[in-house]
């Protein structure tokens, strides 16, 4: 396991090199046409829970409208948010809007495959035990959570209870079993594996290849 963290800490540093330098030309196009858009701060910091616990800064292009004075307001985002500008929409549905997170991988502070790094405030909605699992390992950019509820905004934007009650209840315990499973099958086939379907699923998002690659996984039922 020690060779494992050593050789996935390399690979993350020297993959989120190649990665900056490819898509720079598209990093300064997107802070371009935010700025042109009348968006004063391109670049959306925000705390989030990484691994022991401990806070630190995600970075994500800006894609909604913010609120008088600061960036506070709802943890979780709807399918049909109308905070969420036109460019915005663009940004999330190309993912362009995540390749800020390059620089979080390149200092550290996550990796390219792991439970996806929560808001102080929706990481408070899971179990004790259960979020002492998630900490153990440091957060990812993609992972099983993130793929299998890659639709997360339209369950909770179709549900009748009221979206926190929709996530606690009914998403945070399955996400919760996956992100546990990862935690005790980590390996480089497994990170290999999820990163393969990440890519897939941006091409075909109705795809189920993760089911068929995991055949043992918790299962999500509406």
């Amino acid at each position: 396991m020690f060779k494992y963290h050593n050789l996935k800490r390399f690979l993350d540093a020297l993959v989120a090199v190649i990665a900056i330098v490819l898509t720079a030309p598209i990093m300064a196009l997107t802070i371009f046409m935010l700025v042109l858009s009348g968006e004063s701060s391109p670049i959306l910091a925000q705390w989030r829970v990484g691994r022991s616990g401990h806070l630190f800064l995600f970075y994500k292009f800006r894609t909604m409208k913010r609120l008088k004075g600061d960036d506070k307001g709802s943890s979780l985002t709807l399918a049909n948010d109308a905070r969420i500008t036109f460019l915005g929409r663009l940004l999330r549905a190309s993912k362009i809007d995540e390749f800020p997170q390059f620089f979080n991988v390149l200092n550290g502070d996550i990796s390219f495959v792991g439970p996806r790094p929560m808001m102080p405030e929706i990481f408070k909605m899971y179990r004790k035990e259960e979020q002492l699992i998630i900490a153990s390992v440091k957060p990812g950019i993609t992972g099983l959570g993130s793929i299998i509820f890659r639709d997360e905004q339209a369950i909770l934007v179709n549900s009748a209870k009221p979206s926190a009650v929709v996530y606690k209840q009914q998403i945070a315990p399955v996400k919760a079993s996956l992100e546990t499973w990862y935690v005790e099958n980590q390996s480089l086939l497994v990170d290999f594996k999820l990163l393969m379907v990440t890519v897939w699923s941006v091409l075909y998002s109705r795809t189920r290849l993760v089911y068929r690659l995991f055949k043992n996984i918790p299962r999500y039922q509406l």
